[in-house]
């Protein structure tokens, strides 16, 4: 399955994206869909979920930490989103 990831801006998630790609981890940055949209449009980063704990740490050690992390869970028309915690239970 894939994730989302939210930041603070979409400038954050370019960042982000851009310090992955250094370590050798390809994420695509993506538009926030309406339904998770905290505050408008917006960009977020999109990633395999067995990515998810690696993205949360190095966000927050870099100063930028996630706001909110989802599932993507496909459906035959439209997708829905499941919250994730942001640290594991």
């Amino acid at each position: 399955m894939e994730c989302l990831a939210i930041y603070d801006s979409g400038n954050y998630t370019i960042k982000m994206k851009r310090h992955f790609e250094t370590k050798g981890l390809v994420f695509e940055v993506v538009s926030i869909p309406c339904k998770i949209s905290f505050h408008g449009c917006g960009y977020c980063l999109k990633f395999p979920e067995e990515f998810r704990e690696i993205v949360v740490s190095e966000s927050k050690s870099l100063k930028y930490p996630v706001r909110g992390l989802y599932r993507i869970i496909k459906g035959t028309t439209k997708n829905t989103y499941e919250k994730l915690p942001l640290s594991p239970q």
